[in-house]
């Protein structure tokens, strides 16, 4: 019983961290996500735009849709700003049919970077080509751009 109780408490932790809108869970969900392809085997893609975010697998060359709950997922507002490894910036509200982030099963990734506006002005997370999410200072970042 104390086994399964232990379970429980860290699973709810877990999404707890998840759901605030800070830098850390979006470092785990990224960590999360290399582990995941790695584990599974298969090319996962964080894929965000029109308010929402999802994960897909690659199969015969097509994206298809990850079941993971909702909770899994960071939040996201409006000042956050993505940019992929193309430097095409992702806006949360606006439609993209590309993926954000590509996840290999080698455990590589496609690389990016998140910056935060508000209270977290000068935080940048820079996901390099090993999805290692590396988090730094930069003053130099703002809500409107890069």
């Amino acid at each position: 019983m104390g086994i399964i109780s232990t379970v429980i408490v860290t699973n709810t932790s877990f999404v707890d961290r998840y759901q605030a809108d800070q830098v850390e869970p979006y470092k785990e969900f990224i960590n999360f996500l290399s582990e995941e392809s790695a584990l599974t085997k298969k090319t996962l893609a964080w894929f965000i735009g029109e308010k929402t975010q999802s994960v897909h697998f690659l199969k015969k060359n097509e994206w298809h849709s990850q079941d993971f709950d909702s909770s899994y997922y960071p939040k996201i507002s409006s000042d956050i700003l993505f940019k992929d490894a193309r430097g095409q910036i992702l806006i949360f509200p606006e439609e993209t049919e590309i993926p954000f982030l590509i996840f290999y099963p080698s455990g590589r990734s496609s690389g990016g970077e998140i910056q935060f506006g508000g209270p977290n002005q000068e935080r940048v997370i820079t996901i390099d080509i090993f999805g290692k999410a590396l988090d730094s200072k930069n003053t130099y970042v703002s809500a409107k751009g890069f």
